[in-house]
Formats: C-alpha cells, sequence, structure tokens
C-alpha cells in the first residue's frame, strides 16, 4: 500500500536580489573618476610649469660651420633674441628665417637639443663670381648681395640678361676648367641680348665664341693655344673662334 504525501501551505519566499555589486560598481566609478580628475590637474599643472620658461630655459646656443665672411659670435647673437620663451617655447622655424636673412648665409637648420640647448648648423655662400650688375654668385649659381665692402677680391665678372645667372656661371666653370691648364685666367664671361659669348682673360685678351653653345670651339683654341700662341701671349688682342675649322688672332698693336 502506497502511501500519498500529505499537502502543505508552505509558502516558497521569492530570492531577494543581492545590491552589493552595484555599490561595488559605483564605487569603482567614483574612484575612476577622482583619479581622471586628480590626472588632468596633473597634466595642467605640468603643461603650466613647461611653459614657463624659467623651467627650461636655453642656456647654450650652439653654432656649426665653415666660415669666412661670418662669425660664431654673430650668429649666436640673432638666435638668442628668439630663445626667451624656454626649451619648448623657442620657435625654430622664426631662428632659421632670422639667421637666413644673414647676407652671407645660403643654408640653415635649426633643431632644440635636450634639455637646454639650441643648435644651428649654418652653410655659408662659396663666391665664384661677381655679377655685373650687382652681386655675387655663389657656386650653384645663385646670386646673392652682401655689403660691396665683403666682396672678395679679383673674384672674375659674368654677365648676362636678367635671369641667366646660373646658365653663365655654369658656363664659366667650364670656360675655366678648359683654360686653366694653360696659365690662362678669366676675368669675364659674358652673354649679351644676342645670346652671344665672349671671353676676356686677365692679361687683356678677348675670345669670341659666338652663338654656339657646346665647347668644340673652345677645346679647339686649346688644343692649338701651346703650340702656336703661347709664345706671344702677351701680344694677343683678340681671337675669334666662330671659324668651323679654325680660328683668327688679332694682335695688339705694338
Amino acid at each position: 500500500m502506497i502511501r500519498k504525501r500529505p499537502k502543505t501551505n508552505r509558502r516558497i519566499e521569492p530570492v531577494q536580489a543581492d545590491g552589493g555589486w552595484r555599490a561595488r560598481i559605483n564605487a569603482r566609478l567614483i574612484a575612476t573618476a577622482a583619479l581622471g580628475v586628480a590626472l588632468c590637474g596633473l597634466a595642467a599643472w605640468g603643461w603650466v610649469k613647461l611653459d614657463d620658461p624659467r623651467t627650461l630655459p636655453i642656456v647654450a646656443v650652439k653654432v656649426e660651420g665653415k666660415f669666412h665672411h661670418l662669425s660664431t659670435q654673430q650668429l649666436q647673437q640673432v638666435a638668442v633674441a628668439y630663445t626667451a620663451g624656454g626649451f619648448f617655447n623657442v620657435d625654430v622655424d622664426a631662428v632659421r628665417d632670422a639667421v637666413l636673412r644673414l647676407p652671407w648665409v645660403n643654408a640653415v637648420s635649426v633643431r632644440r637639443v635636450w634639455p637646454d640647448t639650441l643648435q644651428i648648423a649654418v652653410v655659408e655662400h662659396l663666391p665664384v663670381a661677381r655679377w655685373g650688375s650687382g652681386g655675387l654668385v655663389n657656386s650653384q649659381g645663385a646670386l646673392f648681395f652682401p655689403p660691396a665692402a665683403s666682396y672678395p677680391a679679383e673674384l672674375p665678372e659674368l654677365q648676362g640678361p636678367q635671369g641667366s645667372e646660373t646658365k653663365v656661371a655654369a658656363r664659366y666653370r667650364d670656360i675655366d676648367k678648359t683654360l686653366k691648364p694653360l696659365a690662362l685666367h678669366v676675368s669675364r664671361v659674358s652673354l649679351d641680348d644676342r645670346r652671344s659669348w665672349r671671353i676676356e682673360l686677365d692679361n687683356g685678351a678677348l675670345l669670341v665664341l659666338g652663338h654656339v653653345a657646346d665647347d668644340a670651339r673652345l677645346t679647339r683654341f686649346a688644343r692649338i693655344y701651346p703650340i702656336a700662341l703661347a709664345a706671344r701671349a702677351a701680344d694677343i688682342g683678340e681671337v675669334d673662334l666662330r671659324y668651323t675649322n679654325g680660328f683668327a688672332v688679332r694682335w695688339k698693336k705694338v
């Protein structure tokens, strides 16, 4: 015989949710927010301190380069005027522009070196000739304008139409390379408005090349000069190289 379990009127109580996890999350959020506020405050304080020129002042300006017409002291004086803002606020672009304005400066690079130094590398113009209408021509064929009193002595003179400086300077280098082994020194190279070339030597002789841009005519002259002309170099007045297979010589009047 199977007995049935008697029924009971037991009431099942609902399980109460644990509210502790919410409290823990709220505490973490509060702590995180407080930490964020503290970090922001610290960052702001640090920025203010670093922005203060008294915190990391520039105490040294170092200059690199080889100079004939500039001086380290001159370059340092120009740069120091822009260092009052301290290491983080020094305007390296402004320093570079100020140094570039010096007439003998060809190129400049400026950088900060931690923690208190400004380093400047300067390339000085290397003059190769005077330009007829004023200024000097550098080794890249660019025209620049230093004070006339600073022009190096005995520079050759180049002449040509406006904007032809680079072309004339390149031509001068080729001419000088060809004539120097003959102990002939160029005093002037000119390109006129008709694009005709003329070369004046320091002994007073004039070489007329004409409109031909290549070196064939000058090379022919250089080949024949030691054989036929060197002995009377002082008597040469003009050499006309505008001939296909030779040249004509006009002697100085005695």
